[in-house]
């Protein structure tokens, strides 16, 4: 787990600042230690707070880089970023995500993961290093971005506390989990020309960067207009995960669509089904089915009961849930999806300006998971 995460670029950013410290950290981690970009957290009260960059060192505890582009200065104890004052300073908003993640951290009755911050300005010339409240040592300019692992290092003993033991608990992997867990992106894809037969199975370079850099996501939602790569996307995740050796299951809401991606990934042990044939076979499994529904009233029922009766009843669940249509699934359907990827990795795709119905919109726990 040791080294810089995302391992290949940075995750999405508008910040420069924050690609150059990431490019600094690749070309120079440390020995053990471990960094991650773009950190979120939200806390059981609902409120969230994002690290620029978080670092584990062995025998220390976690580093929090709060990382600022611009001119970056400090004037008679105010903070000014481009000669703009700025609404806090940065380490108050670092030390404030630092509360919240050690909040979501194992610790000891007494004990809790030690944390140090330090603030990076790589646009900052040393020569406007601030000087007042003892900060010089904490923070790093435009000097250290050249050897920065090693400026991290030499600044250890100033950024974290004194008598500090740090537990012998999975706090790195914890990190690790999180890094992973609490950033959902919601990605909104561009409108592209419709793929024909030989295109279909083809990812543009767009697609591949952003599946790139949500492969290691709990929780995805995107949304895309016809024709944008939607599909292309959801199947090249689902190769990917069950390539690694997860339990995959595609979703959909056509039996045409379903019919299309089992024939397209047979041989990779990707699971198909529209949402409603996939709770018949759960019931039919659990023998509580001995025919196929008849009329659309008991189509209707038939996630719910499957949501209830037959799930917990499963022996292995799916560790990977791929809904794709999303934007056509009734509440029924909802709820079986809901209750199926409780504990799994769950991606959506979906498109509202291509819905059957005017009356099914996403449900509040998806809204609620991605806003």
């Amino acid at each position: 787990m040791a080294g810089l995460w995302p391992k290949e670029k940075p995750r999405p950013t508008q910040s420069e600042a924050e690609v150059k410290v990431y490019n600094a950290l690749a070309g120079g981690l440390p020995s053990g230690w471990t960094a991650w970009h773009s950190l979120s957290v939200r806390t059981d009260e609902g409120s969230e707070g994002e690290g620029d960059f978080v670092v584990a060192v062995p025998d220390r505890g976690f580093l929090v880089l709060e990382v600022k582009g611009g001119l970056i200065e400090q004037r008679d104890g105010r903070w000014f970023q481009n000669g703009h004052p700025m609404a806090l300073a940065p380490r108050t908003q670092a030390h404030s995500f630092a509360k919240k993640l050690v909040g979501r951290l194992p610790s000891l009755p007494g004990m809790t993961i030690p944390f140090g911050i330090l603030t990076l300005f790589p646009d900052t010339p040393s020569s406007h290093t601030p000087s007042q409240d003892n900060l010089r040592d904490l923070v790093l300019t435009e000097r250290d971005i050249p050897h920065l692992g090693q400026a991290l290092a030499a600044r250890l003993d100033q950024a974290f506390p004194e008598g500090f033991v740090v537990p012998e608990l999975p706090w790195r992997q914890k990190l690790h989990d999180l890094w992973g867990e609490t950033w959902i992106p919601r990605v909104k894809l561009g409108h592209k020309k419709e793929i024909n037969a030989e295109e279909r199975y083809q990812l543009d370079q767009h697609q591949i960067e952003i599946i790139d850099s949500i492969a290691h996501n709990q929780r995805v939602c995107i949304e895309g207009v016809a024709g944008s790569g939607k599909t292309v996307m959801a199947r090249e995740g689902a190769i990917r995960m069950a390539a690694a050796g997860k339990r995959v299951q595609m979703l959909c809401f056509t039996d045409a669509l379903a019919q299309w991606l089992a024939h397209s990934l047979e041989g990779t042990g990707v699971q198909v089904a529209t949402v409603p044939r996939f709770a018949a076979e759960l019931l039919r499994e659990q023998g509580d089915l001995d025919r196929l529904p008849a009329t659309p009233e008991e189509w209707k029922e038939i996630s719910l009961k499957a949501a209830f009766d037959a799930l917990p009843l499963l022996d292995e669940r799916p560790e990977v849930v791929i809904v794709d249509e999303a934007q056509d699934l009734a509440e029924n359907e909802w709820l079986l999806v809901e209750e199926l990827a409780k504990e799994a990795r769950l991606w959506i795709f979906y498109d509202p300006a291509q819905a059957f119905w005017d009356d099914r919109p996403l449900p509040a726990w998806v809204e609620q998971m991605f806003s």
